[in-house]
């Protein structure tokens, strides 16, 4: 549980789920303890499966709304990566990457969400993740069938990102420790409601988003769960070469208002690694939301998620426009 007093909202998000061990695969956090990691589950196991996979900075409550809306006919899988949510924040020398958060996501759809086939739907440093869980998964082998992967507004292709002036200095190697050290979880916390989502997140809203961060401090290791766009930096080529020349169907899902990951983004990887593969493909428009489209437009997510295999040219769904399909 979170170590403030949570919001209404945090609270219940807590009850729904529980906590499972992991010890990281990471080389430099060898010797430190295990993990608390945060999952849940919704929905029935017979229903078609989902795995969500959160973004940076916050949790699997982004998912919450989409969540209620396909719990009722799909089986919804969810967790907190380390560093966020209600999952452990270990902090000092730690290192939070993307290769050991996929090495954990392929851990728990194996044994504690105990999956042969399901969707893959991840949103912003998640896109990462499910990236390098594919490329992974492609290499080494994997028991389980990953049927399509749904990318939500994330920056996958850095040299068109825009990033905000707090994330520049939270990733720069001397400006970012104090300033994790001095950045109110409240202020932060508003301006992610503001900036990232349309219309800005109301107050219980805002508050939920602060709870999360304030769960073990969270504030305090911003600055090293940042890094990942380093590491990003350093695979994107060929993680996006390895989705291209994978065989799992692919859509991207983009909010149009997205001045972080803008728009320009998904063009990029659009053309350049998804347009002409061989796999089925499809390129979704939200002009409506930002950032943040399953908190956005939840209702239009969700009803692309139902949509799938994306790749019909004639199939239409209200507030989503097709930019292009094939296969």
């Amino acid at each position: 549980m979170p170590s403030r007093s949570p919001s209404p909202r945090v609270r219940e998000w807590a009850e729904r789920g529980s906590s499972v061990r992991w010890r990281s695969t990471t080389p430099e956090n060898a010797g430190r303890p295990e993990v608390a990691v945060h999952v849940q589950t919704r929905g029935d196991r017979a229903n078609p499966a989902l795995v969500l996979v959160h973004g940076y900075p916050t949790s699997s409550y982004d998912f919450h709304r989409v969540v209620t809306l396909l719990e009722d006919d799909h089986f919804l899988c969810l967790v907190d990566l380390p560093g966020y949510g209600l999952s452990d924040k270990p902090c000092g020398d730690h290192r939070y990457t993307i290769a050991d958060d996929a090495r954990l996501l392929d851990e728990l759809v194996r044994t504690t969400f105990g999956l042969d086939r399901f969707t893959l739907v991840t949103h912003d440093r998640g896109d990462s993740v499910g990236l390098a869980f594919l490329d992974r998964a492609r290499r080494e082998g994997a028991p389980y069938d990953v049927t399509g992967l749904v990318v939500l507004n994330g920056n996958v292709w850095l040299p068109l990102a825009q990033l905000t002036r707090i994330q520049k200095a939270l990733l720069n190697d001397v400006t970012g420790p104090p300033l994790s050290r001095l950045l109110p979880t409240r202020a932060f916390a508003r301006g992610l409601a503001r900036r990232t989502c349309t219309p800005p997140l109301d107050v219980e809203e805002t508050a939920a988003i602060e709870g999360m961060l304030a769960h073990q401090d969270g504030m305090r290791v911003q600055h090293q769960l940042i890094q990942y766009l380093r590491e990003r930096r350093v695979h994107e080529s060929s993680w996006l070469e390895s989705l291209a020349s994978g065989p799992v169907p692919v859509a991207v899902v983009w909010g149009e208002l997205d001045t972080i990951a803008p728009p320009r983004v998904a063009d990029f990887v659009w053309e350049q690694h998804l347009r002409d593969r061989a796999a089925p493909s499809a390129y979704w428009r939200v002009p409506g939301a930002n950032h943040y489209p399953q908190l956005d437009q939840p209702g239009v997510v969700a009803e692309l998620l139902r949509a799938m295999p994306w790749t019909d040219p004639g199939r239409t769904v209200a507030g989503a426009r097709l930019v292009a399909a094939h296969g």
